[in-house]
């Protein structure tokens, strides 16, 4: 179906350049990247243009049920956030739970209990405590105190609170730094004294991390430690208190320390690889890129003079075919967590490096807790057995536990929603340089013929987007649509290469694998482009707007979800600036950039596509200036409706509650089954 074109407010133009490394670029809508009261009142009126076109659908309260019934689990953000797993600490397990429904809470509650599923004493429930969101879970190894980020307002940024596990109280401990949602958590000495934590610095001229360490019952900390890591720094203590090493979000462990005086001194600097795992008494046990770009497991000693020379360290587990992601010690061994063709794997080594069983997972999927870098750098679970989720691409994340040597798995908890009859399969297409990409096609109960399609990619930042549950998305198929996870180049899907064959000045390559998968879907008879739509989140919210710009032939339908838009104007915020030129490079690149840039590729004549961007007002990482700019221009330029919100109160969906995460997904799959002529079964 066509929609008609919306009665947009108007946005009057300016007359600006964007002026980088000699090269201008015009911006007719650079007024609309300040929070005025000009824009604030356009971004109003926009937001009243998109909530009719979505509300006068007449389905729209039967899909609010379906995507309702789909996120039992998580908070139905579009970045699908999965909790953690439970932690034993002290005797006893800890976790962030939601209840079964039919009345789901809208925020995780955190509970202390026996068992890792079973009924337990609540210590902090922020569902009465105004907007405030538990956005991780750190107990201490005695069991005696939880610390816990808690976010507030919708925002990422959270306060680290310190609770008595056994009354719920809050302790006085005044911590006053403020950490950045889930990514990264504190780490306790063994003795319980104190914890490691990482907090933000979002001044006007950066966007960092750094290390402090907070004794319980000490006064604040006021300096960060000593180490210059910048990008997501998690402290790692040894079981044994020996030791903490300091790495980041890509991993690198590049300081190391002898506790308690807490004197750091380089380690593994310098180094153009991944190195993520375990301190194991006097040696660092890590997966590794270097040399092997699917991985393998080395030993550096932590009081090696050369441990930034990788032809020193010690080879446990050399690379071959599968991909090797993170390692933990469980029960003296190493638990080492991958994938096989992108669908999730686990195998069980001696110190030594003996391979001695592989994990019999339940299924063919993910393990939705792995797709970060950093992943296993501070542990869950427990210390002698494997306790992880694992989820499906057609059923929702169970929780299990694995008994090393058992050759069986317990489950815990079974999943708590499925996609009846749906079907899960691994395709692969050919993108323009020939090389083979693999993606998940996940079709409706019954289906036959030509379907309306919807690809889901994030393409970037070394993240693998795994075969999972899709959450709010499962709604989709629910609906008789067929449903895409494409693991492009840009993640980590098919190992370090894999990304890197895809970012930076090799980008180009992940978008080009996203057109070969739609040219795939179209040339096998699943859908035609006048049925295929497209979405992403964050950096998959990018990619949907460079496919909205590059190719908008192939797509009926664009859905870009907390997105940056203007690759070349990001360079006047912390968080683009840092973004932009891990994922995407150097300004100095600005040609390049510039081919690669949603706002800049926007012209007068292409028939684009139909387009919903929706932004969070409180989003620290992506802000929505530069979102409003992009829909002025799109608008101005393209027949089909484009439409933006702006959701109050709203971050980059992390600290989004569940009521608040299934509203926003409702809202663009409303817009996306109108342009596909799609209804809710």
């Amino acid at each position: 179906m066509t929609g008609a074109r919306p009665d947009y407010p108007a946005a009057r133009t300016v007359d600006a350049e964007d002026t980088v490394m000699g090269i201008s670029f015009p911006d007719p809508y650079r007024w609309l990247e300040e929070d005025t009261a000009e824009t604030a009142a356009w971004q109003q009126k926009q937001n009243s243009v998109t909530d009719a076109f979505v509300t006068e659908w007449p389905h729209l309260a039967a899909l609010h049920a379906s995507v309702g019934r789909f996120v039992a689990d998580g908070t139905g953000s579009p970045n699908w956030p999965v909790d953690p797993v439970p932690q034993f600490a002290g005797g006893r397990w800890f976790r962030l739970d939601r209840r079964p429904g039919p009345e789901y809470p809208e925020r995780a509650v955190l509970v202390v209990s026996d068992a890792p599923d079973g009924p337990g004493r609540v210590l902090y429930d922020p569902n009465g405590d105004g907007t405030r969101q538990i956005s991780w879970l750190a107990p201490s190894p005695d069991g005696r105190l939880a610390a816990l980020g808690v976010c507030e307002g919708g925002s990422e940024l959270g306060e680290v609170w310190l609770l008595d596990a056994e009354t719920g109280d809050r302790l006085p401990d005044d911590i006053p730094q403020r950490t950045m949602g889930p990514m990264v958590t504190p780490h306790w000495l063994p003795d319980s004294s104190g914890f490691f934590y990482t907090a933000g610095d979002l001044t006007a001229e950066s966007f960092a991390f750094r290390v402090y360490f907070h004794t319980v019952g000490g006064a604040p900390a006021t300096e960060p430690e000593p180490v210059d890591i910048a990008h997501g720094a998690t402290v790692q203590v040894s079981a044994d208190g020996k030791h903490a090493v300091v790495t980041a979000v890509w991993p690198l462990p590049q300081y190391v320390c002898d506790l308690p005086e807490r004197k750091w001194r380089p380690f593994v600097q310098g180094v153009d690889a991944s190195v993520a795992g375990s301190i194991d008494g006097d040696r660092y046990v890590a997966v590794t890129d270097h040399g092997a770009s699917r991985g393998r497991i080395v030993a550096i000693p932590l009081g090696s003079p050369s441990a930034a020379d990788p032809a020193t360290w010690h080879e446990l587990v050399p690379e071959s075919g599968r991909v090797l992601s993170h390692v933990r010690l469980i029960g003296g061994r190493l638990v080492v967590t991958g994938s096989a063709d992108t669908e999730a794997r686990a195998w069980v080594f001696d110190r030594d490096g003996r391979e001695l069983e592989e994990v019999p997972l339940p299924g063919r999927g993910a393990l939705p807790l792995d797709v970060l870098p950093n992943a296993a750098l501070t542990p869950t679970g427990h210390p002698d057995d494997f306790v992880f989720l694992f989820s499906t691409p057609v059923s929702s994340p169970g929780l299990y536990r694995y008994r090393l040597g058992s050759g069986e798995v317990d489950t815990l908890r079974a999943p708590r929603v499925e996609l009846p009859g749906a079907t899960s399969s691994l395709r692969w297409a050919t993108s323009a340089d020939g090389t083979s990409v693999p993606y998940h096609l996940v079709r409706p109960a019954g289906a036959s013929g030509v379907l309306p399609a919807l690809i889901t990619a994030y393409g970037g930042g070394r993240v693998a987007w795994p075969a999972q549950f899709p959450g709010p998305l499962a709604a989709f198929v629910a609906a008789g649509g067929a449903l895409v996870l494409s693991h492009q180049r840009g993640g980590s899907d098919l190992g370090s290469g894999w990304a890197d064959a895809g970012r930076v000045k090799n980008k180009q390559n992940s978008f080009d694998d996203l057109y070969a998968i739609a040219e795939d879907l179209v040339r096998t008879g699943v859908t035609t482009p006048d049925l295929l739509a497209v979405t992403g989140w964050s950096n998959g919210g990018i990619m949907a707007g460079v496919a909205f710009s590059q190719r908008p032939d192939l797509w009926a339908a664009v859905v870009a979800q907390c997105p940056i838009l203007d690759v070349i104007g990001c360079h006047r915020h912390p968080y683009g600036r840092f973004a932009i030129d891990a994922e995407y490079g150097d300004p100095a690149e600005v040609a390049r950039l510039a081919r690669m840039s949603p706002y800049q590729l926007i012209e007068d004549g292409p028939a684009y596509p139909a387009l919903y961007v929706h932004a969070g007002g409180a989003d620290v990482a992506c802000p929505p200036g530069q979102t409003r700019k992009f829909i002025a221009r799109a608008q101005a330029a393209a027949a089909e409706p484009v439409l933006l919100r702006v959701w109050d109160g709203v971050g980059h969906g992390t600290a989004t509650s569940r009521s608040e995460g299934v509203t926003q997904a409702t809202h663009w799959l409303a817009f996306l089954m109108q342009r596909l002529g799609m209804a809710p079964r």
